[in-house]
């Protein structure tokens, strides 16, 4: 077998160049060794594995004490582990409240979080958060206000509720005979979604009464003849109670003619205008025109001809505030039937003092000694006046003298006709100083007071007759 070394060098031992460090490392070590002692290295290395633990326990536990601070608004309410525990309980919260209300849900206040360190004792429960939020929020809801010309009414929980209660409120002044060619509110009506308190939401029939008669017009009423309170009430459809109240500075007892009544009158929040075409006919005024005859007295008229009125067919637009005619155009009108004028004739004759006015006066002076009405079981028919005698009796109003002399029980008596359905009687007189045909005027002295025929003292018995009925002469005399 050939030699390995085939090429013909020779094996040899390399010298070792770096005996020097190998000497330094060996220096090294034996110092090493005298200077520190294997104890000392096991105490060391103890050292450094404590202090390890230490960190890591304490790195242990500084992560597992991680909380936060919760807060409502600007105010502290508890301590969690995690932020989500707190956002969890306020989303049921307002799950609650939506679930409760039956509408979104808007706190005014929310949470916010603050970095700390807690151990699990402190800790708050989930309870001890819920009812700190509770006794600290305030919350708004989402609703939809309706605002007329700007300013906020009412609100409710949909649009679609006031929406229905704005149709609600038109639907009535759509319904006219007439054709609708528009129909709109005169107040700028606007709908808007808003978060609101919860107090403010009303329902639709609420809201609707509201906006019906939630506004008030006060009207004034002048007291006429024979008008009280309560009658007054009656023509408005109101309760006594509540005009008193509107006047306080009114004696409900003691009412004067020409008084002014305030009224409280309920007036609709909303105007709803209505332009709509209607067709309707209407009555034409006919002329009175007037004649004269000078064989009339001035006191005289008489129809000649009888007016009748005439009709038109009209149309027209018209505009309504609330149903009421606030504006009519005619766009056409036709007529059908011309009206007829009356004619009128007068008389320019002057009246004869002795011709009737139709008002009594009374026909002497005294005091009334006896009335009209059952007197010792029989009838008396006029009104007696007591005087003295020889006092002038005048005639009550202007006529014709139809009896002047002695009358039986009446003693003296005259009677006179006025012409118009009434006579009057006197009776009891002392002197006459008319006779039977006389005219005499309303005023004229007739005859003079006595104690002639059935009578007990000086006195005249007046009597009123009316188409041969006796009247009571009270109701006459003035």
């Amino acid at each position: 077998m050939d030699d390995p070394n085939h090429m013909g060098f020779r094996e040899s031992t390399l010298p070792l160049k770096n005996d020097g460090v190998l000497k330094k490392v060996k220096d090294f070590k034996k110092r090493f060794s005298r200077k520190y002692s294997f104890k000392k290295i096991l105490m060391g290395l103890m050292l450094v594995v404590i202090v390890g633990l230490l960190f890591t326990t304490y790195k242990i536990n500084e992560v597992r004490t991680r909380a936060f601070l919760v807060y409502f608004g600007d105010q502290e309410i508890g301590i969690v582990r995690e932020q989500q525990e707190a956002l969890n309980i306020l989303d049921e919260i307002k799950r609650d409240l939506t679930n409760t209300y039956d509408i979104d849900v808007v706190l005014n206040d929310d949470i916010s979080f603050k970095d700390t360190h807690a151990k699990d004792d402190s800790l708050s429960s989930v309870n001890e958060i819920k009812e700190s939020i509770k006794s600290k929020m305030t919350f708004l809801v989402t609703g939809y206000v309706l605002l007329i010309d700007n300013e906020e009414i009412a609100a409710t929980k949909t649009k679609k509720d006031m929406e229905e209660i704005i149709e609600k409120i038109k639907k009535p002044y759509l319904e006219g005979e007439g054709n609708i060619k528009e129909a709109k509110f005169v107040e700028n009506v606007k709908i808007e979604k808003k978060n609101i308190p919860l107090n403010k939401i009303m329902n639709k029939d609420e809201l609707y009464k509201y906006l019906q008669t939630g506004a008030e017009e006060i009207k004034t009423h002048i007291v006429e003849v024979g008008e009280s309170l309560w009658t007054i009430a009656k023509i408005y459809d109101m309760n006594v109670e509540d005009l008193i109240e509107a006047n306080p500075d009114k004696n409900p007892e003691k009412l004067q003619i020409g008084d002014e009544v305030k009224l409280l009158v309920p007036k609709s929040m909303l105007t709803v205008a209505t332009v709509e075409e209607v067709k309707y006919k209407e009555k034409v005024d006919y002329e009175v025109k007037v004649e004269y005859d000078k064989k009339m007295y001035k006191t005289e008229k008489k129809v000649k001809v009888e007016g009748s009125e005439g009709e038109n067919e009209i149309l027209a637009k018209v505009t309504k505030h609330n149903g009421v005619v606030v504006d009519k155009e005619i766009l056409n009108e036709n007529i059908i039937k011309e009206p007829i004028d009356e004619l009128v004739v007068k008389g320019t004759k002057e009246v004869p003092r002795t011709i009737a006015t139709g008002a009594f006066l009374m026909p002497t002076r005294g005091s009334v000694s006896s009335r009209y009405g059952m007197r010792n079981g029989r009838m008396h028919k006029g009104l007696d006046i007591a005087a003295s005698t020889g006092t002038s009796i005048k005639a009550a109003d202007g006529g014709k003298v139809v009896f002047a002399g002695r009358k039986g029980a009446y003693g003296n008596l005259v009677e006179i006709d006025h012409g118009n359905g009434y006579k009057t009687r006197y009776g009891h007189c002392s002197a006459i100083n008319v006779k039977r045909g006389d005219k005499v005027y309303k005023g004229q002295v007739i005859a003079k007071v006595g104690n002639t025929g059935r009578s007990t003292g000086p006195h005249l018995h007046f009597e009123v007759i009316k188409n041969g009925g006796n009247q009571n002469p009270a109701s006459y005399v003035r």
